[in-house]
């Protein structure tokens, strides 16, 4: 009883220190580990915590092979809730890439590991190999915070976390596939051809399972036939008894079919399910807790001297500054993303609890089989893990700004609205890295700008499901763009006042264009009201931009364009990537030379090439 409360008790407190020091939770909790473990036992001849139960010494938390139990199941609920924030709306344009990433990167970094281990460190081939399987994960438990603190593009930020939640049961198959492979080489009794059988029986069952589950839970949810007191815990144990289920029909097929569901429940209408999701992460947090904790702690002070020499630190650098970049450029050759881009990518590869758990769990299984060099598995492993991530923890941040893919707090936009205007405009701040969130009562409206690759939330302004459809994560822009002013007025005194949001913007009333005096919040232009906000984008359908040279030029520039019956829409900071909405009135506006001037127009007939230059390519709607 003592020992389980003291293990939460840390991973509570290693979370806290995480969270105080702005480092992924990772860190402290296995650092608990070892110093409880093999740490304690190191000075003082016994440890404060065994995770595995010793006969002789009556001590210990898990009897058998409970650990190996335990820890497959928890990460199997981890990947469930990694799964629910897979919405395939995010990867529009980037879903080659995504999978070219986790096939050819995979390969690369397997290859490339599995080499070095077995030159460097002389492992034996298919140990070697074994660690390289484990390593081509990447941990969405870790890139997620690293990801928060940096707030990096769009495109950079979700092909991140699909390649680590993608990965995660993949690379544990691949893991798997070279285990089998393992015990049927030094098995007379198996063979290889079953080994890749059981490898493609595992893979289907993981699929075929996980969509069909997953329709079953979708269907007893939106048909209402669980009470919401108790949607969690039945979700709970319906993920939990899908991932045995799985197990028992083939072998370590639990975690895809657990991911699957997963992400089929993401992609659909799922009442509630912001509230399964946050269940789901409070679990989630513990349980990495509790795993990192054990799984460091179980190792031995032999494992951890025998990667404490110069040989272990060549194979890290070699995954971490050649398997790694070389794995992400060759993958992503033909993509749209810069190289800026792919070198950020290449360099945020941590490692996560998939490869510790998994490697755990294989380290313990071979070397009690008396596979030669087993035992250099699982503190190979932690090194991997510990180091990948203190190097993306301190660095990330710093190279993001280098990189220039980083972008300034509360960069995302909620546009309320889906009209013509409101897509054109949500088109343009996308294709600058904004991540642009459409809200719209109108039905038509959303389809439209969901066949147009925006993302649309449908709910009605006055709803009490708003707040609970539209995440404020990171948004730092509202504009209120819809044709009823007292919507747009209500809009703007119910979200300007929320934490982290930077500026609330409406369109100009019928009663200001009258007056010609506008209020600070209100956009564009003197005339511009929704009719001719929406005219403008129909007659031009197109969104241009000029770059400035002088600053100074940026007036005449505007009067220009409102001359032409063109709409000014904002400026984009080209240093810091930040953005300023062009104001109704007639307000001085900081700018810089280089910063870009967005409108929908046609391009003008004249500009000072001196102080502009109109760039060629627009954004279409």
């Amino acid at each position: 009883m003592y020992e389980i409360g003291s293990l939460i008790i840390i991973g509570v407190v290693a979370q806290w220190i995480a969270w105080r020091l702005r480092v992924p939770a990772i860190l402290p909790l296995i650092l608990a580990g070892i110093l409880i473990g093999p740490g304690w036992e190191l000075y003082t001849g016994h440890r404060l915590l065994s995770p595995r139960f010793d006969s002789d010494a009556g001590t210990g938390l898990f009897p058998g092979n409970l650990l190996y139990s335990f820890v497959s199941l928890s990460i199997g609920l981890i990947l469930f809730e990694g799964g629910l924030t897979l919405k395939l709306k995010e990867i529009r344009g980037l879903a080659d890439s995504i999978l070219r990433l986790t096939t050819y990167g995979a390969l690369t970094t397997t290859v490339i590991a599995g080499l070095a281990a077995h030159y460097v460190l002389g492992l034996n081939w298919q140990i070697a190999f074994l660690f390289s399987t484990l390593i081509v994960v990447t941990g969405p438990t870790v890139i997620a915070p690293i990801m928060r603190q940096i707030n990096v593009k769009r495109q950079v930020a979700t092909v991140l976390k699909w390649e680590s939640i993608v990965i995660d049961p993949l690379g544990a198959f691949l893991a798997v596939l070279f285990y089998n492979f393992i015990l049927a080489y030094y098995d007379p009794q198996a063979t290889v051809y079953n080994s890749l059988i059981k490898f493609l029986q595992s893979g289907l069952v993981g699929i075929g399972l996980g969509f069909v589950l997953g329709r079953l839970l979708f269907i007893l949810i939106s048909r209402l036939y669980i009470p919401k007191f108790l949607l969690n815990i039945v979700t709970l144990g319906f993920v939990v008894g899908a991932f045995l289920l799985s197990d028992a029909i083939a072998h370590e097929s639990g975690l895809l079919t657990t991911v699957v569901m997963g992400a089929y429940l993401a992609n659909r209408e799922v009442p509630y399910l912001h509230d399964i999701l946050d269940f789901k992460e409070s679990l989630t947090l513990l349980l990495i807790s509790l795993l990192f904790i054990l799984l460091s702690a179980n190792m031995t002070v032999e494992q951890i001297r025998l990667v404490l020499n110069q040989e272990s630190l060549v194979v890290f650098l070699i995954v971490v500054f050649l398997a790694r970049p070389l794995g992400v450029f060759w993958s992503l050759r033909t993509s749209e993303l810069g190289w800026r881009d792919k070198a950020f990518i290449s360099w945020v590869g941590p490692r996560g609890i998939v490869a510790a758990g998994v490697a755990s769990l294989f380290g313990i299984e071979l070397a009690e089989e008396g596979i030669t060099h087993a035992e250099y598995i699982t503190p190979l492993v932690f090194l991997i893990v510990l180091g990948t991530v203190l190097l993306n923890a301190t660095l990330a941040g710093f190279l993001a700004r280098k990189l220039k893919v980083s972008l300034p707090k509360g960069s995302g936009v909620v546009i309320f609205g889906a009209s013509e205007g409101a897509r054109q405009l949500a088109h343009s701040l996308v294709e600058s890295g904004r991540d642009v969130t459409l809200v719209t009562g109108n039905r038509a409206e959303r389809d439209i700008a969901q066949e147009q690759h925006l993302t649309t939330i449908q709910v009605q302004f006055n709803s009490d499901l708003l707040d609970s459809k539209l995440d404020l994560t990171d948004i730092g822009y509202v504009l209120a763009l819809t044709g009823n002013d007292e919507d747009n007025f209500y809009l703007l005194n119910n979200y300007r006042s929320r934490e982290g949001i930077r500026g609330a913007y409406r369109l100009v009333t019928r009663k200001e264009i009258q007056a010609q005096r506008f209020g600070p919040e209100a956009l564009f232009g003197h005339y511009v009201s929704y009719l001719l906000f929406n005219r403008a984008a129909r007659n031009f359908g197109t969104v241009n931009a000029i770059q400035l040279l002088d600053p100074d030029e940026l007036p005449n520039l505007i009067a220009q364009l409102r001359e032409e019956r063109a709409i000014p829409l904002y400026l984009r900071c080209t240093e810091h990537g930040d953005i300023t909405f062009i104001p109704a009135g007639d307000r001085p506006l900081s700018v810089s030379p280089g910063d870009t001037l967005y409108y929908i127009g046609e391009p003008l007939p004249s500009v000072n090439r001196s102080a502009a230059r109109q760039l060629a390519r627009p954004v279409e709607a």
